[in-house]
This record gives C-alpha cells, structure tokens and sequence, in this order.
C-alpha cells in the first residue's frame, strides 16, 4: 500500500523564499547597478529648475551677491531636460541611473532646441555684465535662429503658401518698424547702427514666432484630420503639446519686449504709467522668459 503524500506549505514558502534570496543575490552581486524611479528623477530636474529660478531673482535684488551667476542655470536644466526625454520618455518604472543621467538618440527637432537653449544660457550669462551686453544679445540671435531650425524641421514645412506669409510678413514687419519705431529711436538719442542691429534681432524673433506658429497650425490640422471628433481634440493634450511651442516662442518674444520698455522706462528718469512700470519689471520679465522658455523645451513631448 503507497503511503500518502503529505505537502507540507511552510517547507514550499520556506523554498520559495530561498530562491528568491539566491536570484537577488546573483543579480545583486554580478554588477554594482544603481537604480532610479524616473518619475523621480523627473521631479528631481523640474524641482533644480524651479529652485534655481527663485535664487537667482532673490540674488538679484542685492548687486554684489555671487549667486546671481546661477542665472543661467535653470535654462540649462531644460537643455539637458529635451535632450534626456527622448532617452527615456518611452520607459516606465524604475531604470538604471545611467539611463537616467546620459541622454542617447535625441531627435533632429531636440537637438535644434536643446541647442538653442544652451545658447540662451551663454546669452544670460553675459547679461550679467553689462560690459558683454552685445555678446549676450548675440548668443540670443544665434539661440533664436537655433529654435527656428527646429520648428521648421519637417520636410512639409516650406510650402509655397507658408513662404509667401512669412516674406510678406517680415516686410510688413520692417515697415512699421522704419515708419514708427525708426523715427521714435532717433528721438531718443539711439544710434543708427544700433536701431539697424535692433530690427535684425527682431525680424528674427518675428520669425521665429511665426514658424512655431505655422508648424502648430499644421501639427493642428493633422490632428483634426486623423480623428473624427473635432470638437474633442481640439482640446486634447496632443493639441496642447502641438501649440505649446508657439507659446513659448510668442512669451520669449515678450520678455524681450519688456527688456526694451524697461530701458525706455530707465530714459524717461520713471516718469511713466504704472502699466509701463509693470511691463518694465525685471523679475516680471525673468519670470515670463523662463515660462517662454519652459514651453518651448515642453514641445519636444510632442514627437
């Protein structure tokens, strides 16, 4: 007669847990791996950003501190930010932390705009002295040329119809800039050479909010087109994340603006509105140029 076969539950787990221990500890002790949340390690980056944006404005307000060299830091963070979601955007869940730090295979479109944020930070950075106010300008022309590669990136973009605004619109542009904005530089005492270099910098500006504007539109229609429920999509965060980009270029366009009513403000020895003052506030103005900029690094989410 076979005797019965007793199965003992404890002796099982107590197995179980044994080969649990045994597969951790080859995995643990075959590589010294250091493993992050990505979540995490989002937060982390986002919280650098904010953190960094605070100190400076509150380093500013005294001239002689030292910390007011973090100015550039924040944009920076968002640089290494667009170049780092394209290595890691499409994972979940805990990773290895040099995933996490090295960004790899960046899109044509991340790297234009990674780029020009670089730039942008190297244009902060000379700002702060006013000695190297035409280098920083000049870093800004080249970040914004950087970000309109980017927007115009897609081979649909240069259509006949999308050329044709954006010539006539740059004219349009440079007239009113000679007929008004010219006539009232010359008033104010500027330079010639200087008004000219200032209609450059902003005709590229213009053009830059243009064709982040045009390659929303476009990003827009082939949204709608695909789906059948317009109204529904129009609202989607596909929809946001195609706009966002041209936000952020038009809130760039605007910080420049106020820099340009602050020195006008400064020329009027504060005789002014208080809506000018308002416009001319310099955390104002920092505050609208990093949400600009924000934007701008936020559209990368939409490829």
């Amino acid at each position: 007669m076979e005797e019965p076969i007793i199965i003992d539950n404890n002796n099982i787990e107590s197995i179980s847990q044994q080969q649990h221990s045994t597969v951790t500890n080859i995995d643990s002790g075959s590589s010294n791996v250091f493993y992050m949340d990505k979540d995490m390690w989002w937060k982390v980056l986002y919280t650098m950003f904010i953190t960094t944006g605070i100190g400076y404005l509150m380093a500013k307000r005294n001239s002689t501190s030292k910390l007011r060299i973090i100015k550039p830091v924040p944009v920076v963070i968002l640089g290494y930010i667009v170049l780092l979601w394209c290595s890691i955007h499409h994972k979940s869940g805990t990773q290895q932390m040099f995933n996490l730090i090295i960004p790899n295979n960046p899109t044509t479109y991340a790297i234009y705009i990674s780029v020009g944020l670089f730039l942008s930070a190297v244009g902060d950075f000379f700002l702060l002295y006013k000695r190297f106010f035409i280098h920083g300008v000049f870093f800004f022309l080249i970040a914004h040329i950087s970000f309109i590669f980017a927007f115009t990136s897609s081979e649909q973009f240069f259509t006949p119809t999308v050329t044709g605004l954006l010539i006539g619109i740059v004219c349009l542009f440079v007239y009113m800039f000679l007929a008004k904005v010219f006539p009232l530089f010359s008033k104010m005492g500027i330079s010639k050479s200087l008004a000219i270099a200032l209609l450059f910098y902003t005709s590229v500006i213009v053009t830059m909010c243009f064709t982040a504007s045009v390659k929303s539109f476009l990003k827009l229609i082939t949204i709608i087109n695909n789906n059948h429920d317009i109204f529904s999509n129009i609202f989607s965060s596909f929809s946001f994340y195609a706009s966002i980009g041209a936000i952020g270029a038009v809130l760039f366009f605007i910080s420049d603006l106020m820099i340009l009513v602050r020195e006008i403000n400064l020329l009027a020895n504060g005789q002014v509105s208080t809506i000018r003052k308002l416009l001319g506030h310099g955390d104002l103005g920092m505050i609208v140029y990093w949400l600009g900029q924000f934007c701008i690094a936020l559209s990368v989410t939409e490829f």
